[in-house]
């Protein structure tokens, strides 16, 4: 089994630990190093040479963009998983064009990152099963960088960037919420938080518990599976 070494490019150090404490979570994915500015981003490259970056845009000393460009004419260069706060659409195409295999807008889902990361290694298995290609193979290799269905078609009333936040606002451990709290955090309401909390428990992603109080009917608290 190939196990795949991962350098996180983040200057915030508890959003770093979260990248790192999620991918020692999985069977696949080795965080190996936590670089916090270009610089260190490029010793670290030459020095670990990952197989993947999780690369933040906005850094002390740059843009993460501006790296994305070194590399698009450097030779067995890393791939990229690119991670910024920017949702302005040149940025997306300079990311594009430079040969990123995702872009995510912080604040990130986690549910979202475990899609990219299990299309990674889709991809990453693809290219290796064979040395002769076809169309059908061509195909499959850019549909990986597609995001999966379940992601693409979310029913009325539901949008991904407030599914992504909100999925944020369970990533602390043991952090529970009601459609109140949640509605409080976000700033939208209750009835909104609501129809959002529900629509991730119908996912699976969160369990929905019944909190019986000394006073008062009955209230349904949610958290993360």
């Amino acid at each position: 089994m190939v196990i795949y070494n991962v350098l996180i490019v983040e200057d915030e150090s508890s959003i770093a630990e979260f990248h790192a404490d999620y991918l020692h979570q999985t069977r696949r994915f080795n965080p190996v190093g936590i670089a916090r500015t270009l610089a260190e981003t490029r010793k670290m490259i030459q020095l670990l040479k990952p197989h993947l970056i999780l690369l933040d845009n906005y850094l002390p000393d740059g843009k993460g963009i501006d790296l994305l460009k070194e590399m698009a004419v450097a030779k067995h260069v890393p791939d990229v998983i690119f991670i910024t706060a920017a949702n302005d659409m040149e940025t997306v195409r300079e990311g594009m064009r430079c040969g990123v295999f995702d872009y995510l807008l912080k604040p990130i889902s986690y549910d979202r990152l475990s899609d990219s990361l299990d299309r990674y290694l889709k991809y990453t298995s693809s290219i290796k099963a064979s040395d002769n290609i076809n169309q059908r193979h061509v195909d499959e290799l850019f549909n990986f960088q597609s995001k999966s269905a379940h992601l693409q078609q979310l029913p009325k009333g539901i949008d991904e960037l407030t599914v992504e936040k909100v999925t944020q606002a369970f990533n602390q451990e043991q952090m529970v919420h009601t459609a109140e709290t949640l509605g409080h955090e976000l700033g939208i309401s209750k009835t909104t938080a609501r129809r959002y909390l529900e629509f991730l428990t119908a996912r699976g992603f969160l369990n929905a518990i019944i909190q019986h109080g000394k006073v008062g009917r009955p209230e349904r608290v949610y958290q993360k599976k």
